[in-house]
């Protein structure tokens, strides 16, 4: 399942560095301003995010290494473990 998240800047569409036992996909990042109450706009990033164990991540890309599909095996994994995408 694809969930909503923000953030100040654009993440990596992989991130295997930031925890121990999963692994980040982000996809479909919109930039959106917020007023401040100083009156000055900031700028942050919606986006949509899954995460997966590092297991299955490594063995699927593993089993893929031959080609440079990375993309394409991000939606593949997304696709088998959360149903695609969420309306």
């Amino acid at each position: 399942m694809w969930m909503k998240g923000t953030s100040t800047e654009i993440l990596p569409a992989v991130d295997n560095t930031s925890s121990a036992t999963y692994v980040y996909l982000y996809r479909n990042f919109t930039e959106k301003h917020r007023e401040m109450e100083n009156g000055e706009s900031k700028t942050y990033y919606e986006y949509e995010y899954a995460k997966i164990k590092k297991d299955v991540y490594e063995y699927v890309r593993e089993s893929w290494a031959t080609e440079d599909r990375t993309t394409e095996i991000e939606d593949v994994l997304a696709e088998l473990l959360f149903g695609g995408d969420e309306e």
